[in-house]
C-alpha cells in the first residue's frame, strides 16, 4: 500500500493499518505534499471495511513537530486558508473514523503533531516525549484544532496557558491533564501498542463502533441529549451479534482476562 506514497509509510496486517510519518529527518514536520497524502492516507482507512485499528506513528525518534515552517515562505496569501481547510478536513476524517485510533507518540509532539493526536482514541507516549504548541512564537496561530478541541479537553484555562506561552512540557504533564493514556519506555512502544490491540480485538466489533460512535457524537451534546442519544442504539445491540457473544462464556471469558487488569499497574 504505502508505494502509493512518498512521504508516508503505509501497511496493513491483516485487521491492523499503521500510518507513519515519514520525514525524519525534519521531525516529521508537516509540509503541504505530507499533508496532502495523509489526507488521502485516512480517506483509504475510512474505506476499508476490514480495518479495525489504525495506529498512527512517526519515523525515527520523533511523532510529529507541526508545520513545516520552512515552507512557509513559498506560500500566497491564499494558501493558509485552503490548508488549514484541509488540515481540519483531516483531523475530522480521523476523528469519525470507525476503526480504533492508536497514536503511538515518541520525541516531539507539538503544534500539528499534538493537534493529531486530539482525535486518537488512544495516545500511548514515551517518557522522553515533549509535547507543547508553539505557533505563536512564529507568529501563526493553530489550525487543526489546537485552540478548540484542546480546550474542549483540557480546559479554556490550561489550552490558553500552552498557546499563549508556547511553553514545551513533559508526557508526566501531558498525562495529567488527559492528553495521554499510558506513558512507556521508548523501547516499550511496540509492545504497548500491541497489547492495546489485542484487547481491542478481542471486542465484537459491532459493539465497538456503537460504543465509540455514541461517545464521539454525545460529546457534543449537552447531557440531557446525550443521554437520549444512547437509548435506541441499547435495544439494537441487544439484538445484535453482541448478545451472542454476552452468552458465549469462552468469548466473555477471553475478553475479560485481556481487559479486567489492563493498565492498572500505574
Amino acid at each position: 500500500m504505502s508505494e502509493h506514497y512518498q512521504h508516508l509509510i503505509l501497511t496493513r496486517s491483516e485487521t491492523v493499518t499503521t500510518i507513519t510519518l515519514n520525514r525524519p529527518h525534519v521531525h516529521n514536520a508537516l509540509d503541504r505534499a505530507m499533508s496532502d497524502e495523509l489526507n488521502r492516507a485516512v480517506r483509504e482507512v475510512r474505506d476499508d471495511r476490514d480495518c479495525r485499528i489504525l495506529v498512527l506513528r512517526g519515523a525515527g525518534d520523533t511523532f510529529c513537530s507541526g508545520d513545516d515552517v520552512a515552507e512557509f515562505g513559498t506560500w500566497t496569501p491564499e494558501d493558509p486558508y485552503w490548508q488549514v481547510r484541509k488540515y481540519q478536513e483531516t483531523v475530522q476524517i480521523i476523528e469519525d473514523l470507525t476503526p480504533i485510533t492508536i497514536a503511538a507518540v515518541d520525541g516531539a509532539c507539538t503544534g500539528g503533531g499534538l493537534e493529531l493526536t486530539l482525535v486518537c482514541d488512544f495516545v500511548i507516549a514515551t517518557d522522553r516525549t515533549r509535547w507543547g504548541m508553539p505557533e505563536i512564537d512564529w507568529d501563526i496561530t493553530p489550525g487543526w484544532g489546537g485552540t478548540s478541541r484542546l480546550a474542549r479537553a483540557v480546559g479554556t484555562r490550561k489550552a490558553k496557558e500552552w498557546n499563549l506561552t508556547g511553553a514545551l512540557f513533559a508526557a508526566d504533564k501531558a498525562e495529567r491533564h488527559g492528553l495521554v493514556n499510558r506513558i512507556c519506555a521508548p523501547d516499550d512502544l511496540d509492545t504497548e501498542v500491541a497489547a492495546l490491540t489485542d484487547v481491542m480485538l478481542a471486542k465484537h466489533p459491532t459493539t465497538v463502533r456503537r460504543t465509540k460512535f455514541i461517545m464521539n457524537k454525545g460529546a457534543d451534546l449537552p447531557i440531557s441529549g446525550a443521554l437520549a442519544f444512547e437509548v435506541p442504539i441499547q435495544p439494537f445491540a441487544l439484538e445484535a451479534a453482541g448478545i451472542r457473544d454476552f452468552t458465549d462464556r469462552k468469548a466473555r471469558a477471553t475478553r475479560r482476562e485481556l481487559s479486567q487488569h489492563f493498565w492498572q499497574n500505574s
